[in-house]
């Protein structure tokens, strides 16, 4: 049997949901709770609550504290970890397959029995500032967060993971309780295994477990964002400068997903794609550039980042927006998308060797597309990406159409971008 095209999808009696796909010649089996909440659903007020509750999930639970938690999961060999994002926030561990169910049982508990322990509200919430205060010494961090904030502003997608300051420090543990039983919901839960599992002990076990979990509101669909244009320079003392731009992308669950992501590939993917080329190799004007795409629910975000030397900025910033500006006009070549083919399917090859990042994929997919895809699958749909296809969708999107620029710096908006800042 060729595990890698099999999978397992079960919605449980009380409305979790529940994919597995086996892997072949693999031992430990990677185990995952999705739930459908992250920064998008907070109100302004509560700004980074999904985080702290993140923070306070291992911090104990109602049958075991911090340290007797700990020492559960690490006797049993398990790989843990928690994070929370703009749209979803994730449980998670890897353990040997004979050691699965164990800790699934512990990992229910987390996510649906935690304590919210009131000596560890302001230890948590300290190390969340500190997270604020790091980011200030990270500008490339800041330029790519800013450059979503600005590009979905008035939007809840513009929210910060983080939070502010204020919002942070104003939370209380009541505040922190009603986030998680509002959201942390059975019908707000998506459960992914993959590796080396029994599946009717896994659907066997979570039956048990979920028998009492309350149902919620579920999941939350707040509209597609309008996209914003606009230049934000934040001049600061530094010899560098950090320059960023944002355009529209695509959701994952849109069928010109891979015909942009292999635009994005070929305009910054690597070492050969066209801003290395152009910023680094031929003028030597930076020392990092490339381009992101990042798929969403409801739509996508392409994010160019360029660090460079203050006295070199503004000609990065010029040589940065003609290979937009080309990207629009004519797209990619043959042999570049080629090139990006290739970038892409070992990208996708490489994650599917691994049971964790196959949990995530999975996860990702059957949240934003309810289906679950196999390699071949996959393969065929970049195989079936042409050149016509790019030009299409790059000009659908407008990369230089609705533009956001933002920059972090000694350099003013004047001297980066010139009197006036025309995209086109």
């Amino acid at each position: 049997m060729d595990t890698t095209t099999v999978f397992f999808q079960h919605q449980l009696e009380s409305g979790v949901q529940v994919i597995g796909q086996p892997m072949g010649g693999v031992e430990s089996a990677a185990l995952g709770f999705l739930v459908g909440t992250g920064a998008r659903d907070e109100p302004n007020a509560q700004a980074g609550i999904t985080h702290f509750v993140e923070q306070m999930l291992f911090r104990g639970t109602q049958r075991r504290d911090a340290r007797a938690l700990v020492d559960a999961l690490e006797s049993l060999g398990v790989n843990y970890d928690a994070s929370a994002g703009l749209e979803m926030t994730l449980v998670s561990g890897v353990q040997l397959g004979d050691r699965l169910l164990a800790a699934l049982d512990i990992l229910a508990e987390v996510v649906r029995e935690p304590a919210f322990p009131p000596e560890d509200i302001d230890s948590v919430r300290q190390l969340i500032l500190q997270e604020h205060r790091q980011r200030e010494d990270r500008p490339a961090q800041m330029v790519m967060d800013r450059l979503r904030q600005e590009f979905f502003a008035g939007s809840p997608l513009s929210h910060d993971v983080l939070g502010t300051e204020e919002s942070v420090s104003a939370l209380t543990r009541d505040d922190l309780f009603r986030y998680w039983e509002a959201r942390f919901t059975a019908n707000n839960i998506v459960v992914s295994v993959t590796g080396n599992f029994d599946w009717d002990a896994v659907i066997e076990r979570l039956n048990t477990l979920s028998a009492a979990w309350p149902t919620g509101a579920g999941r939350s669909t707040p509209p597609a964002p309008e996209p914003q244009s606009g230049v934000h320079v934040q001049t600061r003392e530094a010899t560098q400068e950090n320059v960023g731009f944002a355009f529209s992308g695509v959701p994952s669950s849109d069928p010109r997903y891979y015909s942009l992501a292999c635009a994005i590939q070929a305009l910054g993917g690597g070492s050969n794609s066209r801003l290395f080329r152009e910023v680094r190799e031929k003028r030597g004007l930076a020392y990092a550039v490339s381009a992101r795409y990042d798929a969403l629910e409801k739509t996508g975000l392409v994010r160019v980042y360029c660090g460079t030397s203050a006295d070199r900025a503004h000609e990065s910033v010029e040589v940065i927006q003609e290979e937009l500006r080309k990207l629009e006009d004519d797209g990619i070549t043959d042999d570049e998308l080629r090139l990006a083919k290739t970038r892409l399917k070992s990208q996708v090859i490489m994650r599917s060797e691994s049971t964790s990042a196959r949990m995530v994929a999975n996860l990702r997919s059957w949240w934003f597309e309810n289906r679950l895809r196999t390699l071949q699958e996959i393969s065929d749909e970049i195989d079936r990406v042409t050149v016509e296809r790019i030009r299409d969708i790059v000009q659908a999107v407008g990369v230089t159409r609705t533009l956001t620029a933002v920059a972090i710096g000694p350099r003013t908006e004047e001297e980066l971008f010139g009197r006036a800042v025309a995209w086109r």
